[in-house]
């Protein structure tokens, strides 16, 4: 599973030892949430396909087993998931971060 941020939202997230992504209100009639994708950083039109900012996809977090996070209503439930409350990624769940561009090449 990946979570895309900015700058300041990567800083924050990796501050802790354990990642906690914070659910917050997004624009438009979506459920407030922390949000996550199936989608990797290497994916066409990224953030086109996820409607966010471009800015939003300059780094990422990528974990293991978010099968416990419900998907998006719709078509983009496919990729896109989230969870009504702050989720909390331990230690053993942690698979890599970083700027996505590097990620993506570590993937590959």
């Amino acid at each position: 599973m990946f979570h895309y941020t900015d700058d300041d939202g990567f800083k924050a997230i990796r501050a802790h030892p354990t990642w906690v992504f914070k659910a917050a209100q997004p624009p438009g009639d979506h459920p407030r949430g922390a949000y996550f994708t199936t989608l990797r950083p290497d994916a066409a039109n990224l953030a086109k396909r996820l409607r966010i900012p471009k800015a939003k996809i300059a780094f990422v977090f990528y974990f293991s087993n978010g099968s416990d996070l419900k998907p998006l209503e719709g078509g983009r439930g496919a990729f896109i998931f989230y969870s009504p409350d702050d989720y909390a990624v331990e230690r053993n769940r942690q698979i890599d971060h970083g700027p996505s561009q590097e990620v993506a090449k570590r993937l590959s």
